[in-house]
């Protein structure tokens, strides 16, 4: 079999988002041998995209064909061969016969609604153009004794809407969200440089409004308000230069006190790097709680005394998906 160029198109067809990763049509270890298969997968962390591309220490990259976002968008990896399931107890699910598929989530948190309808309708699409069963369609844990993923999932269930779907393209019967599942939306943009101090750090301030609904974030354009208990799944995009080569960042999502004078804990937080050119630009995702009696900021900390001043870049931005918890 050549390599599987058409990965993108058969994404698409699913109605969800794609983004096609630089280089995926010759990315792989080899051509793909055989199709006979698909293994889903869940990644055990959060914006771990380039670890399913570039790989990790002991195990070259790619590592799946797919990475399936949080929100539900795919990413198209790899047109060639993946080390996604090894030793595989099922003939039919081996590297060499399988397409792999890791969605991202850290083995714990709940799965979003989103990213399911996607897995759902990716992995039919994936059987409709390989001509697979949706028996074919198998977990990694169904497949490798050693594994646990994708975690909390009925693989039956799973393979009873991709069943739906192949049957019945677009339906949502067995997979509908509830009304109470549509999430409120707040996505923002930094809309001017912002400057980090040496050894301070900025929260910053959102100056423009892409959405809003409802009015979600404070008047002075810091704080993402909650107006009830919530289950927040956050995005965010930062850019950073100024930095020299190899130093570090902190970036985190915050909590603080309602009135914003008092820090409670990071939700989530991650050291990024500068690299040969003194940048940063960094995915800030996770999932948390967030109520009545606090707020949410994002922070960018500068540990380097020897740097006079960092730039968090106009370009930043962030949504934040709030769902009824």
């Amino acid at each position: 079999m050549p390599w599987l160029t058409q990965l993108a198109d058969v994404a698409r067809k699913t109605g969800f988002p794609v983004t096609e990763v630089g280089g995926w049509k010759t990315r792989g270890h080899g051509p793909q041998p055989s199709v006979q298969g698909v293994v889903c997968h869940h990644t055990a962390g959060w914006g771990d995209r380039h670890v399913v591309v570039n790989g990790r220490p002991g195990l070259d990259g790619p590592l799946s064909q797919f990475w399936l976002e949080h929100t539900g968008r795919i990413w198209v990896v790899a047109a060639g061969r993946c080390w996604h399931n090894a030793p595989s107890t099922s003939p039919h699910h081996m590297n060499s016969t399988s397409i792999g598929i890791e969605a991202e989530n850290d083995g714990r948190t709940p799965w979003p609604q989103v990213q399911l309808d996607s897995y759902y309708a990716l992995c039919a699409e994936l059987c409709k153009e390989f001509g697979l069963p949706a028996s074919r369609v198998l977990g990694h844990k169904e497949v490798n004794v050693q594994k646990v993923d994708p975690h909390s999932l009925s693989m039956s269930d799973f393979r009873a809407n991709v069943a739906t779907l192949i049957k019945t393209p677009g339906t949502r019967t067995a997979i509908k969200q509830q009304e109470d599942d549509v999430p409120e939306v707040i996505s923002l943009g930094a809309g001017e440089d912002q400057d980090v101090p040496a050894g301070g750090e900025l929260a910053v301030r959102w100056r423009t409004e892409y959405v809003d609904d409802p009015n979600g974030h404070s008047a002075d354009g810091v704080a993402v308000l909650a107006s009830a208990s919530r289950w927040c799944i956050v995005d965010g995009l930062v850019k950073v230069r100024g930095l020299r080569p190899g130093q570090e960042v902190d970036i985190a999502w915050s909590r603080y006190s309602r009135d914003g004078k008092k820090f409670a804990d990071d939700a989530w937080r991650l050291t990024a790097h500068a690299d040969a050119s003194g940048r940063v630009e960094e995915s800030v995702g996770g999932q948390f709680a967030l109520n009545t009696q606090n707020q949410l900021r994002l922070r960018v900390i500068n540990p380097n005394e020897d740097v006079a001043t960092a730039v968090v870049e106009k370009a930043s931005m962030a949504k934040i998906s709030m769902f009824r918890s």
